[in-house]
C-alpha cells in the first residue's frame, strides 16, 4: 500500500479519537448533571447520545483501519 495512504490513515485516526473523546466527555457530564438534578430525561438523552457515539467511533476507526 502507498505510504502517503498509511500516513493518511495514521493521522486521521489520531485527530478522529480527539473529537469523539471532547463529545463523550460531554456527554458524561450532561449526565451526571441530570442525576444530580433529578430531571431524568437529560440524564436519558445523555446516555443515547453517549452510546450513538462510541458505536460512531468503533465504525469509524475500523474504516480507518481497515483502509490501512
Amino acid at each position: 500500500m502507498n505510504t502517503a495512504i498509511k500516513n493518511n490513515a495514521y493521522y486521521a485516526n489520531r485527530v478522529m479519537w480527539i473529537g469523539f473523546s471532547i463529545a463523550l466527555t460531554t456527554m458524561v457530564a450532561l449526565f451526571i448533571a441530570g442525576v444530580v438534578i433529578g430531571n431524568a430525561g437529560m440524564a436519558v438523552m445523555a446516555s443515547s447520545t453517549g452510546a450513538l457515539l462510541g458505536a460512531a467511533a468503533t465504525a469509524t476507526h475500523k474504516v480507518i483501519n481497515k483502509a490501512k
